[in-house]
């Protein structure tokens, strides 16, 4: 009864603070909390491992995050580079696309109130943990993650390979991210 309780003060909290926000950021709180709630709500599921996220083929085909590029040119590191962008989100350096104060609190907003509903109704497993390992989930979202970390490993890689050749987004990290310019080195 208090996790119910403590959904509902969130939600109420979440409400009142959207009151305060922009129209623009109350729309982008309502679209990113509208877009997760199924997936909130389905939690208990997967830790029962009667519903599982799938594990993208494209970053269960990477064995290593360092594999030979097959093609060195800019506009094929920028391609594969794009494809990771896809399944993985944006990268570290997408920050730098100025977003305003509104859309980071709206988009706080939206993850408090999802990560809220979920583990709320997580709790209501007992033995949450045991029946995680039983049923097989925690060995899934094991993988998902090692998956998914080398899909990040092999972006980063990537646009190493791409700033050292000169290249520009996405094939290289942004302008702005801090990357200093390689020396001018002569190789004998």
């Amino acid at each position: 009864m208090k996790k119910i309780a403590r959904l509902l003060t969130v939600i109420a909290t979440t409400s009142i603070a959207l009151a305060a926000c922009s129209t623009s950021a109350a729309n982008r709180t309502a679209n990113r909390t509208s877009e997760g709630i199924d997936d909130a709500v389905l939690s208990p599921f997967e830790d029962l491992n009667l519903t599982r996220a799938p594990i993208p083929p494209r970053l269960e085909a990477i064995v290593s995050p360092y594999e030979p590029v097959p093609i060195l040119t800019c506009e094929a590191i920028g391609a594969e580079v794009g494809e990771l962008t896809a399944i993985l989100g944006p990268d570290s350096d997408a920050h730098l696309a100025k977003t305003g104060i509104s859309e980071k609190a709206a988009d706080g907003a939206a993850d408090l109130t999802l990560n809220t509903v979920s583990s709320t109704l997580s709790g209501f497993l007992p033995y949450r943990s045991v029946l995680r390992f039983a049923s097989g989930a925690s060995e899934h979202e094991r993988k998902l993650k090692a998956a998914y970390d080398r899909g990040v490993e092999r972006r980063a890689y990537l646009k190493g390979i791409g700033a050292a050749m000169g290249c520009a987004p996405p094939a290289a990290p942004h302008p702005d991210a801090g990357l200093k310019p390689a020396p001018d080195i002569e190789l004998r």
